[in-house]
């Protein structure tokens, strides 16, 4: 046959043996093309198991440690090798007072160092936060919560009031291994080697890390942990490394050495020269002027601070400060699902009403040209320096003398918030994963250590405050919540500027990212099990997934409205935020 075919081909001239080659080449290459087609339009595109994250870090860690740690570099790391204990539960159950959470552990949970994990490393770690000794940052968030042990897997909390947010203190509890640190004694902790090698049952586990003669830790690898309760993480390795400063981090980032660099500057994402995907995440911080009514008598009065709001440019200070990557003022609740009526109020500017409302309430000026002196403190930080130079050329057109102190932020606490020595300043608000603004705006809070840095007291946000802590009726919880940022805003005891989104930029080639809004920084992290470097074909759109993983929605638990949290120079965050309700 083949040889009969061979015949015809030699039999025939040159231009039509050339159309014959051609033709059958046209025919190959169509069918090929055609093939593939059809192959990619019946299968679909999966993430697959492997590779190598690599993520650049400016500060260097210290205490990878869930009791000690305080930065956000060492809770990024926490977040990768550690648990927590909603996530390691596997029933979660509050009793009909309120009061007591029965919660029974996964079981099989293994410690990266194959030792079982059990109820005891849970009392363990509770224990260490409420021993002074151990100088907790965390201490405060447990305070009047009592632990005991029902059985190897089972454990009773049990708070001293009831707390609609306690589900967030579980979130937030990361479990440090007893087998470990208990012949530790806590005077030693801070100096103990685990605190750089870390042995937890998070989705990775530490391998090695470089530290420079200076001290200076250069490189920190991790490694998928095979023994994992949840889904098995796509990415199999991860490398962290650090850098003296942004500049270098992005250069190094330009130059592919990095596949990630989080908390980006605006200012510096036009030195990125490298295709990239830049995710702006949402956190519940807001930045405001805080109008402490106690030290000028020009504060007290409600027309001065709503002419103040009126004269502030919100949209003009996102615009030239952030570059338009910040979002425009919500009240005391941001992204919490509350808009109050008022809202609007909020980003409203006219200088020429501003003027009005001072005239109409009689704060004339005097034979000096001037309506009063007003001092405003500002943390020596760039983007607020600036924002600060918009405010006074704005407030100074309501003929108002305006004095702007810049104060270095190590110097902030002990020298102005503590004594509450301001007319107004310039500070940062960081919410936690809720909407218990408590620490923020309750009368109790007005003097150190209270985070009320307007000295602001009225009773019925007061009573909203204390009432919403203790609602679990999330209807009703948001319904009191909607008449709390509605007074709140009438009231003007800030003014609110702007919730600066975070910046975090990636190579085109990592995938799986869909955070929109989180808590904290080191939360861009708390789904890395499903970032992906590598893919697949496959005829099911079904991922792949571990045969050991749980699924979280399987707890039984109160649906809360949640929020997030940030900490940086200049913001307080809630000093009590999930800590149970005492009597207020």
């Amino acid at each position: 046959m083949i040889q009969n075919i061979f015949k015809i081909f030699l039999s025939l001239t040159k231009l039509e043996r050339q159309i014959v080659l051609g033709s059958g080449l046209v025919f190959v290459t169509s069918s090929l093309i055609f093939g593939f087609l059809f192959f990619t339009r019946i299968t679909f595109v999966l993430p697959a198991y492997g590779g190598t994250y690599k993520e650049g870090l400016i500060e260097q860690p210290v205490f990878i440690n869930p009791v000690l740690a305080t930065s956000d570099v060492d809770k990024d790391i926490i977040n990768l090798i550690y648990s927590n204990l909603f996530d390691i539960s596997e029933s979660v159950k509050v009793a009909d007072n309120k009061l007591v959470w029965n919660i029974r552990l996964k079981e099989g949970v293994l410690w990266h160092d194959n030792i079982p994990f059990t109820a005891d490393d849970v009392i363990f770690t509770i224990q260490s936060i409420h021993d002074r000794e151990s100088r907790s940052p965390i201490s405060i968030t447990w305070d009047g919560i009592s632990v005991e042990r029902l059985s190897e897997l089972e454990i009773k909390l049990t708070t001293s009031a009831p707390y609609a947010f306690f589900e967030d203190n579980l979130k937030q509890l990361y479990i440090l291994p007893k087998h470990i640190f208990e012949d530790v004694p806590l005077a030693n902790w801070r100096s103990s080697s685990f605190n750089l090698q870390p042995i937890g049952t998070g989705p990775y586990k530490w391998v090695s890390h470089e530290q420079e003669k200076s001290g200076f830790i250069s490189d920190y690898q991790l490694t998928r942990n095979e023994n994992y309760f949840g889904h098995q993480p796509y990415i199999e390795n991860i490398e962290l490394l650090f850098f003296k400063n942004e500049e270098s981090a992005i250069s190094s980032f330009n130059m592919a050495r990095i596949d990630g660099l989080a908390g980006v500057s605006p200012s510096n994402l036009a030195r990125l020269t490298r295709f990239n995907n830049t995710h702006e995440l949402h956190m519940p911080s807001y930045y405001a002027i805080f109008l402490n009514q106690s030290t000028n008598e020009l504060l007290k009065n409600k027309n001065v601070r709503q002419a103040l709001n009126y004269a502030t440019p919100k949209k003009e200070i996102i615009e030239k400060v952030f570059n338009m990557r910040a979002t425009e003022p919500t009240g005391p609740l941001p992204y919490s699902g509350v808009k109050a009526p008022e809202i609007d109020l909020l980003s409203s500017y006219d200088i020429e009403k501003a003027n009005q409302i001072l005239d109409d309430g009689g704060i004339n000026i005097d034979k000096n040209g001037t309506r009063g002196k007003i001092t405003l403190v500002v943390p020596n930080m760039p983007f607020l320096v600036s924002s600060s130079e918009i405010i006074k050329e704005n407030w100074s057109k309501l003929n108002l003398e305006i004095e702007v102190l810049i104060i270095e932020p190590a110097l902030i606490n002990d020298e102005i918030i503590k004594t509450r020595n301001y007319d107004a300043i310039l500070f940062g608000n960081a919410l936690a994963r809720n909407p218990d603004i408590i620490s923020f705006w309750h009368t109790k809070e007005r003097f150190y250590p209270g985070q009320n840095l307007s000295l602001y007291s009225n009773k019925t946000v007061d009573s909203l405050l204390e009432s919403v802590r203790q609602d679990f009726d999330s209807e009703s919880r948001l319904s009191r919540l909607l008449k709390l940022q509605s007074q709140i805003i009438q009231d003007i005891p800030a003014i609110f500027l702007f919730s600066p989104n975070y910046i975090f930029i990636t190579s085109t080639k990592v995938k799986g990212i869909n955070e929109l809004v989180i808590t904290n920084p080191s939360d861009r992290l708390l789904k890395i099990g499903s970032w992906y470097l590598k893919t697949k074909r496959s005829f099911s759109n079904t991922k792949a997934t571990s045969t050991t993983s749980t699924s979280i929605n399987s707890l039984k638990l109160h649906k809360n409205d949640q929020n997030q949290e940030n900490e940086n120079g200049g913001v307080s965050t809630p000093k009590a935020t999930t800590t149970p309700a005492k009597s207020e």
